[in-house]
């Protein structure tokens, strides 16, 4: 993947939550995901973690909020001088997000899973 693809696809941490005890990063609970839907707790990127949009990278640029998960790979989209102008973008103009991301996603999804003929899968 290219930077662009790299910075769309951490997009994706616009949904859900981290839980410490299954990823050993974030919180037990916010304010924000206190309350379901679901299994309440964990820490999420964003306040609205259930709706799709561009608040992932509004979000982390602000840093504004400490009920707000940003690890340090998030942090590097605003950092880092290659990944930059893709997350400036991105906070900027939602409707680029969506299509860079749409774009970045289907290419992950094609890329497939090699399987090796009767090995045991782990998950």
């Amino acid at each position: 993947f290219n930077d662009q693809e790299i910075v769309a696809l951490s997009g994706g941490h616009t949904l859900g939550r981290s839980r410490p005890d299954r990823s050993g990063w974030g919180k037990a609970e916010t304010k924000y995901t206190k309350e379901g839907p679901g299994t309440p707790g964990g820490q999420s990127w964003t306040i609205d973690w259930l709706t799709f949009n561009n608040s992932y990278f509004t979000e982390v640029k602000a840093k504004r909020d400490a009920e707000l998960l940003v690890l340090p790979t998030d942090a590097a989209i605003f950092e880092d001088e290659k990944f930059r102008p893709y997350a400036e973008k991105y906070a900027a103009d939602e409707k680029a997000f969506f299509a860079d991301y749409a774009k970045a996603h289907a290419k992950l999804s094609e890329l497939g899973v090699a399987w090796e003929e009767g090995a045991p899968v782990t998950i």
